[in-house]
């Protein structure tokens, strides 16, 4: 059969869509080790643009509708649990299609021709952080429930996934404003399938005994795979995609900016700003916040409410002890009581940290639940009271969410108490197969809070700690990671891939803290400045370092180090705010003659060129000038060496060193 039948225009597919169940929606589930179930299509209504299904059986209840907004369709549905007592199900969301040829895109560049009986799908593992210094609730770490899967142990990468059926490009993705923890997949001749894990509880009061979830399905030209199905995606949710920044640069953390000689030279645009932090303005010492006026940097409120760290002078202490009044102090007393998180064991999740940025060395870190929404005196109300309400008052420019997926972020928080403040579906750990609230979605919500009332002020809203997580990239205006020389697992290709796909035109800036100590930066002629920068400026991303251990000895309190760091910093970051200002495109629109060099474009006229081998080549690229709205006769000017390029027709001919980076301009 060659036809393939597309949710992607409800109106003309309506009758097919009514008479042919084997080419509708359907929906099955299963609960943790048990088999897959199938729900019996119940009953069916049609409008002008919507079909509103309901499946059912003696357990369960899902209602779903396919609404046709124009150029895509979105799916969104409620699942109902007919039993009051708890339930932990994997909910599965299956579109039907069939065709001859099947290609599966992965990360921005990768596809593969399907095979029937395989599912192809890009999923990360998932579950509770493991303390590496150990942890106080529970002899075990896994008696506290550390390295327990959230959900059933994995989630996906993107929050999309495309495929290609006979040259149709289809693709599926979630709505980045609900966090669940999904997996989006498909099989040959069975089609494309979304799955959310959830649990449902009498107890979640703004939505008893039921879970959502809402889905986007949607049309692509498969000539250009992922990235054109990305480009897709962001005018499809163009919220989650908006970019607000309108000053883009480098990242500096803490160290007060007019302390920093001929400050100017580095390209500074964000100043992350501690608690008191103090600066000198003629003569007078004034906040961080009112001294960074005038300098065309924006000042960024630090907070870092998912936990609190308290500062211990010796390892091993009771867990009765860690918890009781007399360690905690008085000014957090309060919103722990109301707001901290509670294991399986219904102890708080308590670990142990070593924190240099404590003098004892060591700290418990006890998660907090960030929601709101808790009605008593909590987290979120303590940290307005003390630190945005104080940072406003000196109208900074934005909040700044610092360790948003380090440690905390998967914990799942089995606390009941809390379960009617969550605006999000429950979680299950198939280890443990009871409700709980992944700790993300009440990190999420404060984000948004925050987020919301930044943005109707005109201000900004910044997050570090950015790893694959892509529901954060909703609210965020700009996203920060911190990177280390000696592991390339959060700057290899594969994460910048993702770090550039998910915030779209949206800035990133990283800091490099372990190995900027190394002789690549510390001996002449510092190679490792042209390494670092030139791979970062290939995604038009803004590098910047902090310190080894990301609180002592810092870069930017070093003036050996900054003198080091000058040229490079005069020579890259006005590239990389020109590219970045155009806006990266998802579609190049050039291709490479060489499996090693990546394009990406930026705006209409900017290319950056990157040898990712081992070994210098010569290059050609070739333009699509009727893509690009390019004339026949253009010029070129290479920014980065200056170096000629010989043009002929739509084809650059480039020499480009191994790791190295070119940037091309094209004139007309």
């Amino acid at each position: 059969m060659n036809e393939i039948y597309s949710f992607n225009d409800i109106s003309k597919h309506k009758q097919q869509l009514i008479q042919k169940d084997t080419n509708s929606i359907y929906v099955e589930y299963f609960e943790v080790g048990k088999d897959i179930i199938s729900l019996a299509r119940y009953d069916e209504k049609t409008t002008d643009n919507t079909v509103t299904t309901r499946f059912r059986n003696s357990e369960y209840q899902v209602v779903i509708f396919e609404i046709d907004r124009g150029d895509y369709v979105e799916i969104n549905g409620e699942l109902e649990s007919f039993s009051k007592e708890d339930r932990c199900i994997t909910l599965r969301i299956v579109l039907p299609f069939t065709g001859k040829e099947w290609k599966w895109y992965s990360g921005l560049n990768k596809s593969v021709l399907m095979n029937s009986g395989s599912v192809y799908e890009e999923t990360k593992e998932i579950s509770t952080v493991l303390p590496p210094d150990g942890a106080f609730n529970g002899k075990t770490l896994s008696d506290g429930g550390y390295g327990d899967a959230v959900g059933m142990g994995n989630m996906s990468f993107y929050p999309l996934c495309a495929i290609n059926i006979d040259t149709m490009g289809i693709g599926l993705g979630v709505d980045m404003s609900i966090p669940m923890v999904y997996r989006l997949s498909s099989e040959k001749n069975k089609g494309l399938i979304a799955e959310f894990d959830v649990a449902t509880s009498s107890l979640t009061k703004k939505f008893p005994n039921r879970a959502f979830f809402k889905l986007v399905q949607f049309n692509f030209n498969s000539d250009w795979g992922m990235r054109a199905a990305l480009k897709k995606y962001y005018e499809i949710h163009p919220e989650s995609f908006k970019k607000r920044v309108v000053t883009e640069g480098v990242w500096l953390p803490f160290t007060a900016l007019r302390s920093i000689k001929n400050w100017e030279d580095f390209g500074f645009a964000y100043h992350e700003t501690s608690w008191g932090g103090q600066d000198k303005m003629n003569g007078e010492t004034l906040p961080n916040i009112s001294s960074d006026k005038g300098t065309g940097v924006f000042s960024f409120q630090y907070t870092e409410p998912w936990d609190i760290q308290l500062p211990i002078f010796k390892k091993d202490i009771p867990y009765d002890s860690i918890i009781s009044d007399k360690m905690l102090p008085n000014k957090h007393r309060e919103y722990i009581k109301s707001s901290a998180t509670e294991d399986k064991n219904g102890l708080l999740q308590t670990r142990r940290l070593e924190t240099p940025w404590f003098s004892s060395g060591w700290a418990v870190s006890i998660t907090t639940n960030s929601d709101p929404d808790i009605s008593e005196f909590n987290r979120s109300d303590y940290v307005y009271k003390d630190e945005i309400f104080p940072a406003l008052a000196l109208n900074v420019d934005g909040v700044y969410f610092d360790s948003m997926e380090w440690n905390w972020h998967h914990d799942l928080n089995y606390r009941t108490a809390h379960f009617k403040f969550t605006d999000f579906p429950l979680i299950f750990s198939k280890d443990v197969a009871r409700p709980a609230i992944w700790n993300f979605t009440s990190e999420f919500e404060f984000m948004k809070k925050v987020a919301d009332e930044m943005h109707s002020q005109g201000k900004l809203v910044m997050g570090n700690g950015h790893g694959w997580n892509p529901f954060a990239a909703t609210n965020l205006d700009l996203f920060g990671a911190e990177l280390s020389w000696y592991s390339t697992d959060a700057h290899n290709t594969e994460a910048l891939d993702f770090k550039r796909a998910i915030s779209f035109q949206k800035p990133i800036v990283f800091l490099l803290n372990e190995g900027l100590n190394d002789k690549a930066f510390a001996e002449a002629p510092f190679t490792g400045y042209e390494i670092y920068f030139e791979k970062l400026l290939s995604y038009g991303f803004f590098p910047s370092f902090f310190s080894v251990d990301a609180s002592s000895d810092p870069y930017w309190q070093d003036a050996e180090k900054i003198e080091n760091g000058r040229p490079f910093f005069k020579k890259y970051i006005p590239i990389i705010r020109k590219i970045s200002e155009a806006g990266w495109e998802p579609i190049t629109a050039a291709f490479s003659s060489n499996e090693s060099v990546r394009i990406e474009r930026f705006g209409k006229k900017y290319f950056t060129v990157r040898n990712n081998g081992e070994k210098d080549i010569e290059c050609i690229v070739t333009l699509d000038l009727d893509k690009l709205k390019m004339p026949n006769k253009f010029a070129v000017k290479e920014m980065v060496g200056e170096q000629n390029i010989k043009i002929k027709e739509n084809r650059l001919f480039i020499n480009i060193p191994a790791q190295r980076t070119q940037v091309i301009q094209v004139l007309y």
